[in-house]
């Protein structure tokens, strides 16, 4: 007969605790797909993504092309909102680039850089 051992909850309790101690569990970074923005963004129904891993910061580009106008950078951990989508110079063998809404027309990041998971099926195209 096989008998399963469990954990004390106490020890799943301290364990999640120091994860939350240490910034590790629901850190901004770490969302795996892209949400609504709600109130925070320009239409409620709009998806938001946060930058994660960009080396010195996302550069934002005039075109979906690294060799385009580069306008302004964004910090790791900012929170951008994604209005389309579309293909663009390569990022780490990766060609998807999110159209960022702005008042003056979209503004284009690698999609590399985004928590969106996988932007293609829930943003329209550019």
């Amino acid at each position: 007969m096989f008998r399963q051992h469990r954990k004390p909850a106490s020890v799943v309790a301290a364990a999640t605790a120091a994860l939350f101690a240490a910034g590790l569990a629901l850190a901004p970074g770490a969302s795996a797909d892209a949400f609504r923005c709600g109130s925070s963004g320009s239409d409620p129904r709009a998806w938001c993504a946060y930058v994660q891993k960009a080396p010195s910061g996302l550069k934002v580009h005039s075109r979906p092309s690294t060799t385009s106008t580069t306008l302004w950078t964004l910090a790791n951990g900012t929170k951008v909102e994604v209005d389309c989508w579309t293909t663009g110079t390569s990022v780490n063998n990766y060609t998807i680039w999110a159209g960022l809404y702005s008042a003056s027309g979209y503004r284009y990041v690698s999609d590399y850089y985004l928590t969106t998971g996988r932007i293609q099926n829930y943003v329209p195209h550019c």
